[in-house]
């Protein structure tokens, strides 16, 4: 039967009929988590108190959600949602805390708790450390979501929503590089709802075999040591730091919020690597000398796994061209586009599947303005030669006097 506590929700979940499988049968259900934080953390340092962050994940890592870190405390405020579709009606979250040290590659792990996935409002549950030690509580709510004719077909521990953000900005170690280059790069990943989808998770982009740079990372007597410098300069580039900017993307606008230039606020002339892999869009500038380096950006993007969804290059563009663009005119987001190709020489994805990615972008952030190009379409060289060209031209640091153009709220 069901019953309600303080606020009404409901404690029965609302899950559709059984569904047959050549085992078992399985009840699916749909859950919207809300993660609102932690009290009485421990201090896990002689000096200061904590910096805690969370990992929650679903039936042993089907699913997993990493949040933002919070900084300088004990009673950290997260206030973050993960909806999840398609969850066994025995699914469990389990989820872990942990301490941000900068200094270290290994956070200090704080404690732990795993509870059934059933409704709960505001519950408080008990973190337990090492030992069974009780190491504060955490503040969770657990809504069982009403089921739609456009949720019941999707596959089994489905993202779907809200869409996130994490900005990592890391001062690259001349050890990693020939290049002894000590400047501030920036790499971005998106969490985006429903990838696998748009692309068949049993179909993925495996690296190209008759590539050389690709060969020589995935192939051969050397491939294990390349592989470990590229997946130490990964390391580095996505780490979780305190600094990290994190937030939500509601909308384009948010979307051409990150590309924006705070120097000058204008959107940035400049072209970008991308791969799509699990549940995240990760980017970076391509013309970084940091990642010149490397025998392949989408490698170092994809941590060397041998398959992604999908990988190329992408640019914005004011509609009409950069030639036309004049950033003295008032700013208007939809007098723009994002231009996105399949230029990748490691994975070399479908160009039959770059109408998917247009799909899923445009499911993911609604009326954005797509352009797609197969990276031998002149068109696109054309494109980026402009865009190239723009960015090195008196134009591009004018300063814009909209100071509304700014990234979006970060969520600390």
């Amino acid at each position: 039967m069901a019953y309600s506590i303080s606020s009404g929700i409901e404690r029965t979940l609302i899950c559709p009929p059984t569904i047959n499988n050549k085992f078992k049968e399985i009840i699916y259900c749909d859950f919207h988590i809300k993660f609102h934080g932690a009290q009485n953390l421990p201090k896990m340092d002689l000096i200061g108190t904590a910096d805690p962050y969370f990992r929650a994940q679903i039936d042993d890592g089907q699913i997993e959600f990493i949040s933002s870190c919070t900084v300088n405390t004990l009673n950290p405020i997260w206030n973050e949602e993960w909806i999840v579709r398609n969850v066994p009606s025995t699914g469990k979250l389990f989820v872990t805390v942990y301490d941000k040290d900068d200094d270290t590659i290994y956070d200090d792990y704080i404690g732990n708790f795993q509870i059934d996935l059933q409704p709960i409002e505001n519950e408080f549950i008990t973190i337990y450390g090492p030992g069974n030690m009780k190491r504060g509580v955490f503040e969770l709510t657990i809504i069982s979501i009403p089921r739609s004719s456009d949720t019941l077909n999707l596959r089994p521990y489905m993202f779907d929503g809200p869409v996130r953000f994490s900005r990592h900005s890391s001062l690259t170690a001349g050890r990693l590089t020939k290049i002894n280059d000590e400047r501030l790069y920036s790499t971005w990943e998106i969490y985006l709802k429903r990838i696998d989808i748009y692309f068949d998770k049993h179909k993925k982009q495996k690296y190209n075999s008759s590539y050389q740079a690709a060969k020589s990372i995935f192939e051969g007597p050397m491939s294990h040591a390349v592989q470990s410098v590229i997946k130490q300069a990964h390391r580095v580039l996505y780490a979780k730091h305190t600094t990290n900017e994190f937030g939500l993307l509601n909308s384009n606008k948010d979307l051409w919020n990150l590309l924006i230039d705070t120097n000058t606020y204008n959107i940035k002339p400049c072209v970008y690597t991308y791969i799509i892999e699990d549940y995240t869009w990760r980017f970076s500038e391509t013309g970084a000398s940091f990642f010149v380096d490397f025998v392949s950006k989408h490698a170092l993007h994809a941590n060397c796994s041998q398959t992604v969804y999908y990988a190329g290059e992408f640019h914005p563009r004011p509609i009409g061209g950069w030639n036309q663009y004049d950033p003295n005119e008032a700013f208007d987001w939809n007098q723009w586009e994002l231009v996105i190709d399949n230029g990748s020489g490691t994975y070399a994805p479908d160009l039959k599947l770059l109408n998917k990615l247009k799909d899923l972008l445009t499911f993911n952030f609604p009326h954005l303005n797509i352009i797609t190009y197969d990276f031998k379409d002149p068109k696109l060289k054309s494109s980026i030669e402009a865009c190239r060209d723009f960015a090195k031209s008196p134009k591009s640091k004018s300063t814009k006097t909209l100071k509304y153009l700014i990234r979006s709220p970060v969520l600390h």
